[in-house]
């Protein structure tokens, strides 16, 4: 189908500016996660794994449905990247239940916040989490702990059942119900991220790169799962495009280039810290990412930026997410319109204005610093059990509030220059104890 032609006079001037076959609008379907991976067991079985995954995660649902978890319970997750997170991710969202995603570095404080505000009635948690999860359950709803291998065995490996078989109607969630408990700061609010929020920016994500080649790329899932961006392109992409995804638990440079060499990687996605981090080593040693068609990460300074250029043939895509949004928001184009130093265009199906920095209803023209604003199926529902911060940070008319500052030029190219004063700043509210 042929796309409509954008005019100077469109508010939406960063469409003149995507590259060839990235559409400009964005049909999402009407389904779940659980539906996705369905779908791409059917679709690409084989080579992916999404075959074997959706054996295991079948399997870990049954068990989980035995100890308890139905529709809406909340289950958290304290694990580093590993198949167990894949595999227990995907069975309690087919439960129709809710991840409560939790850094498994997190502070006793900060753990016991997120276990108690979400609600949390099981963990699952890899070992060495067990020490601080015996200090803090106490105060929290949980009322089981299992602790799971975090060193690449997959679970139930040799005797997985049959996948389990949802009926519509059943213990299932529906496209509008939360998915996922994103806590947008270690003590702050939990963004309230739906099937439908993260199916959609699955998509804006896979229409992104038309380069990709269904079904035979291979990724390295650097950044961690916990994160809503890390999710994005780790578990939830993948199943668009057949991506088979490696996951490292740690981003330490040595492990991620002997894994790049031997699992000939295609993509590569990584927090600009371990970009930075990874050109530090040898020259030669970067020669394993010599197969990396595609390197994704935020916004980099020019040096690193460059560097990256010089040391690997694979196109640079900066871009920029927030955990409110599922992590997707902008990115740059590939080819030449891409604007290095920029956060790039809003990604299909968004939209973006700048907000006048303490009176966000108030529209800034382009070329002016202040709050950047975001539209878009991919942003959240609201904030778990705050009234009062969805409040401050969804406007009217569906719009988000990041806490960045930004600038958005004539354009549509954003550059995010730094962090609204105070407002990540939330005070713990106090809930009742079981």
């Amino acid at each position: 189908m042929t796309e409509p032609q954008v005019t100077a006079q469109d508010p939406r001037p960063w469409l003149r500016f995507y590259a060839a076959g990235v559409p400009h609008r964005l049909h999402v379907p009407d389904v779940t996660l659980p539906g996705l991976l369905d779908a791409a067991a059917q679709r690409h079985g084989g080579r992916s794994g999404f075959r074997g995954l959706h054996r295991a995660v079948g399997a870990c649902a049954d068990t989980l449905r035995t100890r308890g978890i139905r529709r809406g319970d909340r289950v958290a997750l304290v694990l580093p990247n590993c198949p167990w997170f894949a595999v227990a991710w995907h069975a309690v969202l087919r439960l129709g239940a809710v991840v409560v995603a939790i850094d498994p570095e997190a502070s006793r404080q900060a753990l016991r916040h997120q276990l108690a505000d979400s609600g949390a009635v099981l963990v699952i948690a890899g070992a060495a989490v067990g020490e601080r999860l015996d200090a803090v359950r106490g105060g929290t709803y949980v009322r089981d702990v299992v602790t799971v291998p975090v060193d690449g065995e997959w679970p139930g490996h040799g005797r997985m059942r049959k996948p389990v078989r949802w009926k519509p109607g059943g213990g299932g969630a529906e496209p509008r119900d939360p998915a996922v408990l994103a806590y947008v700061t270690a003590e702050g609010p939990a963004a309230m991220l739906t099937h439908a929020n993260l199916v959609a920016a699955a998509h804006q994500l896979a229409l992104w790169h038309p380069q990709l080649r269904d079904g035979q790329e291979t990724a390295l899932a650097v950044t961690p799962l916990w994160r809503p961006h890390g999710l994005l392109f780790g578990l939830t992409a993948p199943l668009l495009t057949g991506t088979r995804t490696v996951l490292l638990p740690t981003p330490e440079p040595q492990v991620l280039l002997r894994t790049a060499r031997r699992r000939k990687a295609t993509l590569l996605s990584a927090e600009p810290a371990d970009c930075r981090r990874l050109l530090q080593r040898p020259a030669h040693e970067l020669e394993a990412l010599a197969t990396v068609r595609t390197w994704l990460t935020g916004t980099l300074d020019a040096g690193t930026a460059d560097r990256i250029r010089d040391s690997v043939d694979a196109v640079l895509v900066e871009g920029h997410g927030v955990p409110d949004a599922a992590g997707a928001v902008l990115a740059n184009p590939r080819g030449a319109n891409a604007r290095p130093g920029t956060s790039g265009l809003p990604l299909p199906g968004t939209e973006v204005r700048i907000g006048q920095e303490g009176a966000p209803e108030v529209e800034l023209p382009p070329g002016h610093a202040g709050e950047l604003l975001v539209r878009g199926p991919q942003v959240c529902a609201g904030y778990w059990g705050d009234p009062a911060e969805t409040g401050r940070r969804l406007l009217p008319g569906g719009w988000l509030r990041t806490g960045d500052i930004a600038v958005l030029g004539p354009d549509g190219y954003v550059t995010v220059i730094g962090d609204t004063p105070g407002f990540g700043s939330h005070p713990v509210q106090e809930r009742p104890r079981p």
